[in-house]
């Protein structure tokens, strides 16, 4: 593993940032979209989005993730990012679908506010494929002359790409087709099953061990000097070859903080999570969400006995946490990262004692790999 690039990315996944939505409206109708039922057509208040951009910087954030629906539309965007600059945020990031910079005077006035960097979602270099994902016709070309405007005026440049069903034969083409265009950041996103991504399942959700050897090839292009691959949800599993790629687990507090309320309701009351039920197996947070639950029941949750291939003694007394109505969701967090927040490898299915065991924990196969685990 590249240690350098590891390191790297792991204090980029550490810093603080501060996303700011700023409308409910999008331009396109992305198939996998979760969260089409917010997209009313509206932009938030300038005011109300100052308002967010100081709560940022209270936290201590000095750097802010400019989001939507889809953020060009918001007819203040210029002055948006000004405030922004303002306020104290030292890096100002706007993620996009791209189709609003086939303007180029827009990009420049975007770039002449302060904007610092662009995150393009762009998900096949194939124009067939782009658009039956993006639900537009004609925007593969607005896309790609967006791209190409961000590119020429300099600003820091990466790519997000939604793997699905659609895309995931084609993922290293299309890296390699970014890379070309002098693109050298990607995200590697997986599927959220919430909204049209649900609603389409048949058409988007692959087979994560039938697409093993297209998206290893992918992943064999983040080894290259100067190119950084993220992967955003991707089960850990996918990644065995690759586990410098496994998402950093403290990311997971982002997730608890889109769900944080709903989250509440339920250590209060203890009744089901809204998003409760066929959709879990799918859901980056099961894992999570179900020692929650279980913790809610029992009152005591204990770490998880390290698979018996890895030869480990038992400790004398096992560590726990200890349920508390009004316990510190981001400290469960820190105890199920390191206590219960175990992977597994695609071998694992042929051992003897699979379903009794819960495989290595999260950080040590980032760091040693999955060979550590030896299927008996």
């Amino acid at each position: 593993m590249d240690q350098h690039k590891l390191k790297v990315k792991d204090d980029a996944a550490r810093q603080k940032r501060h996303w700011v939505r700023l409308t409910n409206a999008c331009n396109q109708k992305c198939i996998f979209c979760h969260d089409r039922q917010r997209h009313r057509g509206e932009s938030l208040l300038f005011a109300d989005v100052v308002k967010d951009l100081k709560s940022g910087r209270e936290r201590g954030c000095f750097r802010v993730v400019l989001s939507g629906g889809e953020p060009t539309l918001h007819p203040g965007l210029v002055r948006i990012i000004k405030k922004a600059k303002a306020l104290g945020y030292r890096h100002v990031q706007l993620v996009s679908n791209g189709r609003m910079f086939f303007y180029e005077d827009f990009v420049q006035e975007l770039k002449q506010a302060g904007l610092d960097e662009v995150t393009l979602s762009l998900h096949s270099h194939l124009e067939k494929s782009f658009e039956k994902i993006s639900g537009v016709k004609g925007s593969y070309h607005q896309a790609m002359k967006g791209l190409f405007h961000v590119l020429k005026h300099n600003f820091i440049v990466s790519v997000d790409i939604v793997i699905n069903k659609i895309n995931y034969q084609t993922l290293d083409e299309t890296l390699k087709f970014f890379m070309a265009l002098g693109v050298s950041e990607f995200d590697l996103l997986h599927l959220i099953p919430f909204g049209d991504a649900w609603k389409h399942r048949e058409e988007m959700y692959y087979s994560l061990a039938d697409a093993k050897s297209y998206l290893d090839k992918a992943f064999e292009l983040s080894r290259k000097e100067h190119v950084y691959v993220w992967t955003n949800r991707l089960p850990a599993m996918c990644l065995e070859g690759y586990e410098e790629l496994i998402q950093n687990p403290c990311k997971m507090a982002d997730e608890i903080r889109g769900m944080e309320r709903d989250l509440r309701v339920f250590i209060e009351t203890g009744g089901r999570l809204s998003c409760f039920g066929d959709r879990c197996p799918y859901c980056f947070m099961q894992g999570f969400c179900q020692d929650l639950a279980e913790l809610r029941e029992r009152k005591t949750l204990f770490a998880r006995t390290p698979a018996l291939c890895l030869k480990r003694k038992a400790p004398a007394e096992k560590r726990r946490y200890t349920f508390r109505k009004n316990m510190d969701l981001y400290k469960f967090l820190e105890f199920f990262i390191e206590h219960r927040y175990f992977v597994k490898s695609f071998r694992c299915v042929d051992c003897k004692v699979d379903r009794q065991c819960g495989g290595a924990q999260i950080d040590e196969v980032r760091t040693q790999g999955f060979k550590i685990l030896k299927p008996l």
